[in-house]
């Protein structure tokens, strides 16, 4: 028995707990999503060609609901991975009669094609946010931003409460970018349609049942009610404000997610005021010309670049707008090959310090369903492998006039996709939905497989101490089926002689053990894995299956047995320029094991 043993205090962790209990991959990302060996290449085939098969046959059984009108939408899909650039050219394009024979715009989508994007918008103006704002000016009340809402809110709060006075002085810019700020969804009017409900009940009140409203009230005929009606466009920045401060909230700050448009409005605003410069300027000096995207807009290009762009239906109504404060919410223009390069660079850090990358890709509240937790602005979907393991998706979607979008962010595995897509059918979105759900179910299994496969081929074999007569080794095995526990799977520990695994069973929970990966550091040639447990989450079907095990769940053990301020279950890898480990530190036992096989 190795004497350190001797005098490590023994904790008993057995009962069952939770299996993946640290967030994150299982395996290093991926390095080959293209070549003829790739899994994901392969379910990319899948993908384009089940595409192709709505699209041929659409009015036949293969198609049902939404996906039947799959031909009346133009639509771009491509993917990105910070690992391997090729991934950028799979893609898959389709041009639907509308926009083939449209007046206007561009006959034939491919790459470069630009599309409005509406709400896609708000992760640009997150991250504008993010690299023009210190952590104080994220915290800062709207109040000290905005003296307009200084005025309202310490008067109209003490006549309404809290019911029908926002808490301007409670509200922040970080509150806004998630959607967590409790504020009205749209300051009317947001469309025609909204001033007509708001200003002509007696043409809707027979249909709805509402009673007519006093159009001399200013909660009624606010500020951009009445520079729409008295100049027929958007609001400026005074009128908005003044009209958002009398709008009633829909829930007290903090409390939980609701979408509002009116927040990103207000957010985009507040960065503006802070930093001196409008939105179009921050979007180009700060996101667009770092990151080379050349073909991204936050206003409608020029007659002359109409050629590019896709243009479904009428252009003053569809595509040729300005949309003035609305830019902040929703009105950016882009192709699938610059959000490739916006996507590969919040993957890479291009932008931000990797600290704050990894803080902005992180929830900031949960709904109420237990698979979408909501960030700044993300909406994280919460995919369950059949293993158990859980992957997170970063996503933000769009669509609002003729045009729908979706950006997906997969961390774990340092890759992503994106769509655009663009008709004046009312179902649009419902396809692009399936879209997505079709390209997320096919490629995050085939991601994961992947990442399994390489994991296998840089890592597992064994390692041996090269010190005469020191009888210390680890053999490591990738067992890769839909069910198992992901992970490098630690089938033999050795230490001068000591069976690991029978010496720490009691200490660490049942064999067998995984290692998954926790820091890298590919410049220095290293990479940390961690010790973790293959152990059933108990199904919480009673009051007492969800809180038993919480003890012994990964996340709260992570370190707890340690010797000379190491965990026993931190294992440092040695890596080639090949990817390829060559040896491995079992850190608390400074020792070096090169790899054998």
């Amino acid at each position: 028995m190795h004497p350190i043993f001797l005098r490590l205090p023994i904790i008993s962790f057995c009962i069952s707990g939770a299996l993946a209990d640290f967030l994150g991959p299982s395996y290093p990302a991926p390095v080959d999503l293209t070549s003829h060996q790739s899994l994901v290449a392969a379910g990319w085939r899948n993908i384009t060609s089940t595409l192709q098969r709505y699209i041929d046959h659409g009015d036949q059984d293969i198609s049902s609901g939404a996906m039947a009108d799959i031909k009346n939408l133009t639509f771009s899909l491509g993917m990105f991975s910070l690992n391997n650039p090729a991934a950028s050219e799979l893609q898959f394009h389709y041009t639907s009669p509308e926009t083939a024979n449209a007046p206007n715009g561009t006959h034939k989508v491919d790459e470069n094609s630009i599309y409005r994007f509406a709400s896609l918008t708000k992760v640009f103006t997150v991250l504008a946010g993010l690299l023009n704002f210190n952590d104080t000016e994220w915290d800062r009340p709207l109040t000290d931003i905005f003296p307009t809402l200084a005025e309202f809110a310490p008067k109209n709060q003490g006549e309404d409460g809290t019911v029908y006075a926002t808490q301007w002085n409670k509200i922040t810019p970080s509150a806004l970018a998630a959607q967590v700020a409790g504020v009205s969804r749209d300051i009317l009017p947001f469309g025609s349609g909204d001033v007509a409900l708001q200003i002509l009940p007696d043409i809707f009140v027979p249909g709805l049942g509402l009673p007519p409203v006093n159009v001399s009230d200013p909660k009624v005929v606010t500020p951009c009610v009445l520079n729409f009606l008295e100049n027929g466009t958007i609001c400026t920045a005074v009128p908005y404000l003044e009209s958002a401060e009398i709008q009633a909230p829909i829930f007290e700050p903090w409390t939980t997610p609701n979408y509002a448009n009116n927040g990103f409005i207000l957010l985009g605003r507040a960065i503006s005021a802070t930093t001196g410069k409008t939105m179009e300027q921050l979007y180009q000096e700060t996101i667009f010309n770092p990151l080379n995207m050349g073909s991204s807009h936050s206003s409608t290009p020029p007659e002359s670049e109409w050629n590019h762009c896709v243009i479904p239906g009428d252009p003053s109504t569809t595509f040729a707008f300005d949309a003035g404060l609305l830019v902040s919410t929703g009105g950016l223009l882009s192709t699938i090959s610059d959000l490739a390069k916006f996507g590969i660079g919040i993957l890479n850090s291009t932008l931000l310090p990797p600290e704050q990358t990894r803080k902005w890709l992180k929830p900031v509240s949960h709904t109420a369903r237990l698979q979408f937790s909501v960030g700044r602005p993300w909406e994280i979907f919460r995919y369950t492998h059949p293993s158990g393991h859980v992957t997170d998706i970063y996503t933000k979607l769009g669509d609002s006039g003729a045009y729908s979008s979706w950006l997906v962010l997969l961390p774990d595995y340092n890759a992503g996709f994106s769509i655009l897509a663009a008709s004046t059918m009312t179902n649009r979105f419902a396809i692009v939905e399936i879209i997505v759900e079709l390209v997320v179910e096919l490629i995050l299994p085939a991601l994961e497989k992947q990442a399994g496969i390489e994991a296998a081929r840089n890592f597992a074999g064994t390692y041996t101490s090269g010190t005469p007569d020191l009888n210390s080794s680890l053999t490591l095995t990738h067992n890769q089926t839909p069910t198992s526990p992901p992970g490098l799977l630690i089938s033999s520990w050795v230490s001068n002689g000591t069976d690991m695994i029978t010496r720490l069973s009691e200490a660490l929970g049942s064999p067998p053990w995984r290692l998954l990966p926790s820091i890298s550091d590919l410049k220095a040639g290293r990479a940390a894995f961690l010790l973790a447990s293959t152990r059933d989450a108990p199904t919480p079907r009673t009051p007492a299956g969800l809180f038993a095990g919480f003890e012994s769940q990964d996340w709260l053990n992570a370190g707890s047995l340690a010797y000379g301020n190491i965990g026993v279950g931190s294992f440092v890898f040695d890596i080639g320029t090949d990817g390829k480990a060559t040896a491995v530190s079992p850190s608390a036992f400074r020792i070096t094991l090169e790899r054998a096989t």
